[in-house]
């Protein structure tokens, strides 16, 4: 089985992905934590550290282009709409 271009890309976005997923997880983690009035905001401090392990583990193992492409996602997140 051969690998083109298309797959490569195909799987570097496919990581990327995932990995803005899990950022996603871990910013409503934070938001549930901060308003802290409901079984959410205890959940997600439980579940907080594993998405945060889990996330640090799939940028450790990103390529550099699958990096960059995700610090550009990322900070494209942090800009003002």
């Amino acid at each position: 089985m051969t690998i083109t271009r298309n797959d490569d890309e195909a799987m570097t976005r496919a990581a990327v992905e995932r990995a803005l997923a899990i950022h996603r997880s871990i910013a409503a983690c934070h938001a549930h934590i901060a308003r802290g009035d409901s079984v959410h905001a205890f959940t997600a401090a439980l579940v907080l550290p594993c998405y945060q392990a889990e996330f640090l583990g799939l940028a450790r193992l990103l390529d550099p282009a699958q990096q960059s492409e995700l610090r550009t996602a990322l900070q494209a997140l942090r800009e003002p709409v």
